[in-house]
């Protein structure tokens, strides 16, 4: 298995932040450690108050589809999924890095990213430290 896997995270939906939370926190439990780099739309996980909803419904029912998806999660044992992050990026096994381009593109400022992500890198950045580990896109 690879020491570092490094994943692309390019949507906003509640879908792709359920599947960044535990492929991270999973990979944080075996001692793996994974890279995560928020470009385009997915960018929008990492903007301070940000609430993902599901994609593919309706309008009205995007937040409460993440609601339930929630109260899913609560009986799987994951009540607070920011709370497991931090605690991966605090051991130093998750890594979540902006996108620099896709912050000038879309205007998003620094201080509009939450406090746990790293500093903004681009592409060539993320690729280089990508280099002896796996990539995979969500």
């Amino acid at each position: 298995m690879a020491e570092t896997i490094n994943y692309i995270v390019k949507d906003k939906s509640f879908e792709k932040f359920a599947m960044m939370m535990l492929l991270g926190t999973t990979a944080d439990a075996m001692d793996i450690k994974s890279n995560f780099f928020f470009t385009f739309w997915g960018l929008n996980l990492l903007k301070k108050g940000y609430k993902p909803k599901v994609a593919g419904m309706p309008f009205p029912m995007k937040g409460m589809a993440a609601g339930m998806f929630k109260k899913r999660m609560a009986k799987f044992g994951i009540e607070d999924p920011w709370g497991m992050i931090k605690e991966a990026i605090e051991n130093g096994n998750m890594k979540l890095y902006p996108c620099q381009m896709t912050m000038d593109l879309m205007k998003i400022k620094a201080e509009d990213i939450i406090d746990i992500a790293e500093a903004p890198v681009g592409a060539a950045a993320f690729l280089e430290m990508s280099a002896d580990g796996k990539i995979v896109s969500l």
